[in-house]
């Protein structure tokens, strides 16, 4: 399966439900026009029309967003886990006087903008962060690990995602009708009502780094009505933001990067099977995923970052640990995520051979022997 990798969110699943209701057809709807759009795509939730919902469910399948997969539970008891780091009190400073409908709505929002940057790339222009001030420390870790690993990085392509796409009611209506196959009539009776909602001061006029906050890789798609998406490393905007406010922007985008280009090692070298499942197997492919950024991270070739730096990417890591030992999405704890940092820089450091790269199946397979001491318990 084509499979999304996400760094841990508080985003939903694509699994949207949502209702076709008439809102007023102006371009730019008023405040007095609020409280409908937000019925519209909130409060008076229906099913997706049949065409629609199969439309959506082919979409989600091949990015691999379920939340709850059988098998693989793990039991919360034997680790130490809590979600309090700074770029997640970060974040839920940023959303203190949201309610929970704007919590909701914002779900939605952040569907919106993830499937725009995911379907629509051509479109997300060149240049990464809010400013456009990651963008150089994204090109130039792309081209590095395009050269550092053997897999065929040429396939991969990397796309920023940017919210401000939620003012463009035009762009929104195409994400309802090539994404979840509404006729253009409610796709751009939807626009509307989004648009509208994310234009107020609370959403930062659509630029609240919450509907950006995240990063993925995804294998390529085959989308109903338009075509072949190519293997894609998606960058938003909003998690880069949240760890220049925590101050690792120094560090934050390469570790990123690192870590998505893993999963694409992975694809390419069929380093998903596993025994595993549900919330061990996800577990798993996101460690080996962070021990693969380490290394190039650490590597003489690689980036070649010194001790001070591995500490503080190593946060990066360790600040995106999450304590869903029930999901299917679960990416391990933050210590375990550490962990995997941390081994990743020492095998970089205990080789005879400091100039050699590991073949990525060679270091696969070290990882899959050091797994076991990994995610041994730790509470």
């Amino acid at each position: 399966m084509n499979t999304r990798r996400m760094w841990r969110t508080a985003g939903a699943s694509l699994g949207l439900a949502l209702t076709v209701v008439a809102v007023p057809a102006q371009a730019r709807a008023t405040t007095q026009d609020v409280p409908t759009s937000t019925q519209v795509l909130q409060e008076r939730l229906a099913a997706i029309p049949p065409a629609g919902l199969a439309h959506a469910e082919h979409l989600q399948a091949q990015l691999g967003v379920d939340d709850l997969l059988p098998g693989g539970v793990i039991n919360p008891a034997d680790y130490e886990c809590t979600t309090a780091t700074p770029v997640r009190d970060w974040a839920a400073a940023s959303t203190a006087d949201w309610t929970t409908s704007d919590r909701n709505i914002a779900g939605i929002f952040e569907q919106v903008v993830l499937l725009n940057a995911v379907l629509f790339p051509d479109d997300a222009g060149t240049a990464f962060g809010q400013d456009g001030e990651f963008t150089t420390q994204v090109t130039h870790t792309s081209r590095d690990l395009h050269s550092f690993w053997d897999i065929d990085g040429s396939r991969v392509r990397v796309v920023p995602m940017h919210s401000d796409v939620l003012l463009d009611r035009t762009q929104v209506a195409r994400i309802f009708e090539v994404g979840f196959g509404f006729d253009s009539a409610a796709s751009d009776s939807l626009a509307l009502a989004v648009t509208t909602l994310a234009d107020q001061g609370k959403f930062d006029h659509g630029l609240h780094p919450l509907f950006s906050f995240n990063a993925f890789a995804v294998n390529g798609l085959d989308v109903p009505g338009l075509g072949t998406v190519p293997p894609e490393i998606v960058m938003g905007d909003g998690v880069l933001e949240g760890f220049k406010a925590v101050g690792l922007d120094d560090v934050a985008a390469r570790a990123i990067m690192a870590h998505e280009y893993g999963h694409h090692v992975q694809y390419q070298k069929d380093l998903f099977a596993s025994t595993l499942t549900g919330a061990e197997a996800s577990r798993r492919t996101e460690l080996m995923a962070d021990a693969f950024g380490a290394y190039y991270l650490t590597h003489a070739r690689g980036a070649a970052l010194q001790w001070k730096r591995v500490q503080e990417f190593s946060q990066v890591f360790f600040q995106l640990g999450d304590c869903s030992f029930a999901s299917g999405t679960h990416h391990g704890t933050p210590n375990q995520r550490l962990h995997a940092v941390q081994w990743g820089y020492s095998v970089t450091q205990n080789a005879s051979n400091q100039g050699r790269i590991l073949p990525s199946l060679t270091f696969a397979n070290q990882f899959e022997q050091e797994l076991p001491v990994l995610v041994a318990p730790d509470a």
